[in-house]
């Protein structure tokens, strides 16, 4: 479900307990926050909770409301040559293969033949890091729509092998940060280091635009975690307010109901539950031959 307030859109989960966010969270933000806020509080009931972040690159603002850190995975950067010193010998040896392995990286255009390159890549397979793709099973008329978001403000780029694509990244470029809205390759590929590849054309992309900051999604730990350290990635932590609107608002704030279920587990239990979700996710959802053969 969708609303629009303050002429932004907002997402709603949840169904007793009903929490909104921007739609678009970490390429769009509130431009005047306490007066989104005032209407949002005197429209119709459009969720009991409403949550928002601070950007990295924004001055500190101290906000009225309760508020939690939020950790980012961002890598600070001046110039390629710069990160391409700073970087473990390892991690430069995995971009240079991913540079010399046959791979071509461009930037592009979104049309229909990259869309449909697209969704051989998501249709792969229907499990990623233990848990059910949420693209899986999607079609390039509806991957060209979701991917033609804030296209004049995107960099696209598309990773090729012999003319296939075989990973590919849209960034958004805010202010002073580019962001990655998707990152993704061929574990058919993994050989040729494609996500090295292309995590080495984002810091050249904020090389040549001047950008100070390259944010990749939350802190995690595991493996997608190292693979950020590796290439230079630190945690940062910023605000992430929440706004009560109704009274069951208030209630989820004192209860911890705002937070998922994995933020509320003890930490021993988190990584043993992961594996376990990825073992019975493996056989749940196994390759569709229907999907795999277009």
């Amino acid at each position: 479900m969708t609303v629009i307030i303050a002429d932004k859109e907002l997402a709603i989960a949840g169904k007793f307990f009903r929490t909104a966010r921007l739609r678009h969270e970490w390429c769009d933000f509130l431009d005047n926050v306490p007066a989104s806020i005032k209407q949002m509080q005197c429209s119709p009931q459009i969720a009991d909770l409403f949550t928002f972040a601070q950007d990295i690159s924004d001055e500190p603002i101290t906000h009225p409301f309760y508020k939690e850190s939020a950790s980012l995975a961002v890598l600070r950067t001046t110039t390629y040559r710069q990160w391409w010193d700073d970087m473990g010998f390892k991690a430069r040896n995995k971009v240079r293969k991913g540079q010399k392995s046959g791979v071509e990286l461009r930037v592009v255009q979104l049309d229909d033949d990259f869309a449909k390159g697209v969704e051989g890549i998501y249709n792969e397979t229907a499990v990623k890091q233990g848990r059910r793709f949420y693209h899986y099973g999607k079609r390039a008329p509806e991957i060209k729509e979701e991917l033609s978001s804030f296209l004049d403000r995107c960099f696209l780029v598309g990773a090729y092998y012999q003319n296939e694509l075989v990973g590919f990244m849209k960034l958004f470029h805010g202010k002073n940060v580019l962001r990655t809205v998707h990152i993704i390759a061929k574990i058919a590929h993994r050989d040729k280091c494609v996500m090295d590849a292309l995590i080495a054309k984002a810091v050249e992309l904020c090389d040549q635009n001047k950008v100070g900051y390259l944010h990749y999604g939350s802190w995690s730990d595991g493996g997608i975690g190292e693979f950020r350290m590796k290439h230079g990635f630190q945690r940062v932590e910023v605000p992430r307010y929440f706004v009560p609107l109704t009274v069951r608002g208030k209630l989820m704030l004192k209860l911890k109901l705002h937070r998922s279920i994995r933020e509320r587990l003890p930490e021993r239990w988190v990584r043993p539950l992961f594996d376990l979700r990825g073992k019975l996710n493996s056989i749940r959802y196994r390759p569709s031959k229907a999907l795999a053969h277009g």
